[in-house]
C-alpha cells in the first residue's frame, strides 16, 4: 500500500471516530513506516484539525516534526543488546501511556523495530493493548511482523507499506550505481576513492538537508510572523538530522541493492541460466558490468556481500562510526 493511500485510511477513520487503538505500520521504520506515523501524529495532535490537519506549521506540528511533542513517545532498540527490553517498556512506555495527555488530547507511543520487542516485554505490552487507555494510539513500525508475537499482531490494525523489490530514490540510485560501477578493491587508491565518493554524498546530503530546514522555517516564520518561536540550536540540529537520515536511506538501499542484483546474476551465472533481464535489476544501466562481475564470484560470495552491504547503516547510524572509516573497511572487502 502507498503510504498516501495509508495515510487517507487512517485520516477516514478519524472522522468516522474509528480510530483503532493500534496500527502496525510494516515497512522501514527509518523511512516510509516512520515518515506515516509522524504524520499520522500530526494528524490527531494539529491545533487547527479538520480537513486542513496536518498544517504542518502550528506548534503541535512543529513539535512533532522535530520529534520534541510531550504527547509523542518513540523507544527503540537498546544500543547494546540490540532489543527493545522489559525495562524499556515498564519503566519508560507504559507509564507514559498511562499518564494523562499534556495537551488535554490525544497521545501518540511509537515502537520503533518492534519486531525486535523481546517476549517478557511484548508480555506486558499485551495487557495494555487489551485495555489501551482512552484516546492514546499506539504506533508498531516493524519491516516484518513474522518475528513479532502473534497475540500483539492481532490486537494491531495491519497497514501493510511494503511494495517488493523498488529502486532507490533518485538521485541516490544513479550516483550509487555510477560509483559501485567503478570500484575496485585491487588497490588501497580505488578503495579510497570510493569510500571518498560515498563521503562526499553525505557531505551534499547535509547540505541539502540543513538548507531544506532553513527553506521549512523561514517559510513557517513568513505565514505567522507573530506566533513564530524559532527553534533552539539543539531543536534545529534535530529537524536537520531527520531528514539527514531519510536521504542517508537511500544511500545505503541502493548500495545493498546493488549487491542484490550482483547475488541475482551470480546465481543465474551457476545455474547455468539466462542473465537477468534489464527490467529485473535495480541497475540496468549497468546490467553488462554486474554480469562480468557475477561471473567471477560464486553465490556464497555475493551472499555474504549482501550481508557485509546490509550492516552498513547499523555502523554508521546505530553505532555512530565515521561514514569513510566504515566505507573503507568495508569496500576493501566488496567488490
Amino acid at each position: 500500500m502507498q503510504p498516501s493511500t495509508a495515510f487517507d485510511l487512517v485520516r477516514n477513520a478519524m472522522k468516522n471516530g474509528r480510530v483503532p487503538h493500534a496500527y502496525c505500520l510494516v515497512g522501514d521504520p527509518r523511512g516510509d513506516a516512520l515518515a506515516l506515523a509522524s504524520r499520522i501524529a500530526a494528524l490527531l495532535l494539529c491545533e487547527k484539525g479538520g480537513d486542513v490537519a496536518p498544517c504542518g506549521v502550528c506548534d503541535a506540528c512543529r513539535r512533532v516534526a522535530r520529534g520534541v511533542h510531550p504527547d509523542v513517545l518513540s523507544i527503540g532498540p537498546e544500543k547494546k543488546s540490540r532489543v527493545i527490553g522489559i525495562e524499556a517498556m515498564r519503566e519508560t512506555f507504559l507509564p507514559w501511556a498511562s499518564e494523562k495527555s499534556f495537551a488535554g488530547g490525544w497521545k501518540v507511543g511509537m515502537v520503533l523495530f518492534a519486531d525486535r520487542i523481546n517476549a517478557s516485554a511484548a508480555n506486558a505490552f499485551l495487557k495494555t493493548l487489551e485495555e489501551p487507555p482512552a484516546e492514546t494510539l499506539f504506533l508498531l513500525l516493524a519491516p516484518s511482523v513474522d518475528p513479532m508475537l502473534p497475540t500483539v499482531v492481532s490486537r494491531c490494525q495491519k497497514i501493510d507499506l511494503s511494495r517488493g523489490r523498488m529502486p532507490p530514490a533518485e538521485p541516490w540510485r544513479s550516483l550509487v550505481g555510477g560509483i559501485l560501477a567503478a570500484h575496485s578493491c585491487e588497490s588501497g587508491l580505488r578503495v579510497a576513492a570510493t569510500a571518498a565518493r560515498l563521503h562526499a554524498l553525505f557531505a551534499r546530503i547535509a547540505d541539502e538537508a540543513e538548507a531544506e530546514v532553513s527553506e521549512e522555517l523561514a517559510a513557517q516564520e513568513a505565514a505567522d510572523p507573530t506566533a513564530w518561536s524559532p527553534p533552539d540550536r539543539d531543536e534545529r540540529g534535530a529537524m536537520v538530522s531527520v531528514k539527514a537520515k531519510e536521504r542517508r536511506q537511500a544511500i545505503f538501499q541502493a548500495i545493498q541493492e546493488w549487491y542484490r542484483d550482483l547475488l541475482a546474476a551470480a546465481s543465474a551465472a551457476e545455474a547455468g541460466a539466462e542473465r537477468p533481464t534489464r527490467s529485473s535489476l535495480c541497475f540496468p544501466e549497468h546490467r553488462d558490468e554486474i554480469v562480468r562481475r557475477a561471473a567471477k564470484i560464486p553465490v556464497r560470495y555475493a551472499m555474504r556481500f549482501v550481508d557485509a552491504a546490509g550492516k552498513l547503516q547499523e555502523k554508521i547510524e546505530d553505532r555512530n562510526l565515521p561514514d569513510q572509516h566504515v566505507f573503507l573497511e568495508a569496500f576493501s572487502y566488496l567488490r
